[in-house]
This record gives C-alpha cells, structure tokens and sequence, in this order.
C-alpha cells in the first residue's frame, strides 16, 4: 500500500514540476481553406486557424512561405484577429524571400484558450503567375522543440512550444475569371407589323414599327336614286303651276 501511495505521488510532483504538463504538444495552426483554385489577377483570402487543445497560451507566431512569383501580399493585407490576442507586434511580409510572419501576444491577465482565427491573409493572383499547382506552408520543425526561429504556440507562463502540427494549403494558379459572371438580360423582341396582302417578308430590327393607319369610308349621306327622283317630281310640279297662273 505505502509503495502505491509513494507511487501516486511521484505521478503528482511530476505533473507539478514539469515544463510541458499534460498540455504538450497540442495545439494546432492550418490554413482555411487549405486548397482551391484562384486565378490570375484575382483576390482570395485564407485564414489561419489557431487550436491550442485547451491549453492557456502567451502568444503564437505564424511563419509561412509562399511562391512571390505567383502570389502578391503586403503587410497592410493582413487582418490580425485582435479577439485571439490583443497585440500583434512582429506582422511583416518579406516578398523577396516569399515569407509571411505573424506574432500574436496575450496580455498579462488573459491568456488565450480555445479555437480562434489568428489572422486573415488577403492575397491577390499576380497577373503574369505561371499556371498550375502552388503552396503555402507553415515553417515548422516538429523534430525541434527548442527552435524559436519557426512557428510556435507558446504555453502560457511557460517557454515551452506546444504546437504540435500544422495544416498547410495546396492551391492551383487558374485562368478563369474573378468570382461569377452575370448573364444579360434577353434583347428586346421586335414586333413587325406587315399590311394584310403583302407578300413581302420583312427583317426583324430593334424598332419596333408603328401601326398602320386604316382608311375609315364614310357611308354616303342618302340614296342617289331617291335624290333624283325628288328633283323631277318638283320640276314637273313647277311647270303645272307656271301653265295654272298662264290660264287664269
């Protein structure tokens, strides 16, 4: 029984006195989205993704390389996430060496724990970037704890790197055009009127061409017939009375 309880507590003063805890070597950093095709003179964006595993961090640098001949970036294109950490002193791009640095700092009353996005690169396509397949990967040694030059995930109150793997991005340089196109909208359809008889066919236009005006005919005001006949029953009727004064 005393060797159980010796035992037990060589566990606990073990997990008091060491550096690394039960915390080692958790944490996460990954791009998202970690592939996709982006093409020439476009923008894109990507995210890197911080997971400390649940363990309370001091701070985080991000260190990725990417290929300057195709990809262009510049300091004022990173969107540091001040929710994760509230300072980001060591931001910086270096374009001749196609390098990308991120460093995130906890204050000292609050350190960060959890699932957060470190930081949002906004990149842009470069127009004359070769076609075909390119990446963005984190510099990390995972066979070397003690190396503070490549990404780390300090542990809170501790020196010690827990990150223990990254997920880097594997993209493809297209020819495509930026986002989706709109299709326009159907040209108006031409109404071509033709006179009723005609025999010829006429050309569709944009225009469309005006009704034609129907002549509207009058229907006569009498009949001729009944008119005439009028006229000779009062002429005859005139001469009977010119011979009727003759007589008296």
């Amino acid at each position: 029984m005393i060797k159980y309880a010796i035992s037990f507590f060589t566990f606990v003063l073990w997990f008091l006195v060491s550096p690394t805890g039960v915390f080692a070597q958790v944490a996460t950093l990954s791009l998202d989205p970690a592939t996709g095709t982006f093409n020439r003179n476009c923008p894109f964006s990507l995210n890197i993704n911080l997971d400390t595993g649940g363990a309370q961090t001091d701070g985080t640098d991000a260190i990725l390389f990417y290929d300057s001949s195709r990809l262009s970036i510049t300091t004022s294109s990173i969107t540091s996430n001040t929710a994760v950490y509230p300072d980001f002193p060591g931001n910086n791009v270096d374009e001749a060496a196609g390098k990308i640095t991120i460093s995130g700092l906890a204050s000292v009353a609050t350190p960060f724990t959890g699932k957060g996005t470190l930081a949002t690169l906004n990149f842009t396509v470069k127009d004359s970037a070769p076609t075909g397949a390119t990446q963005i990967t984190f510099d990390f040694d995972p066979n070397n704890k003690a190396k503070t030059t490549d990404s780390n995930v300090v542990q809170r109150a501790t020196i010690v790197d827990i990150l223990n793997s990254v997920v880097n991005g594997n993209y493809t340089v297209g020819t495509g055009t930026c986002g989706t196109t709109t299709t326009p909208l159907a040209s108006p359809i031409a109404v071509v009127y033709k006179p009723i008889g005609s025999s010829t066919t006429s050309t569709p236009s944009a225009t469309i061409a005006p009704l034609p005006v129907k002549k509207t005919v009058l229907p006569p005001a009498g009949s001729e017939q009944f008119t005439f006949t009028v006229a000779i029953f009062g002429g005859v009727l005139t001469v009977l009375g010119i011979l009727g004064l003759a007589l008296l």
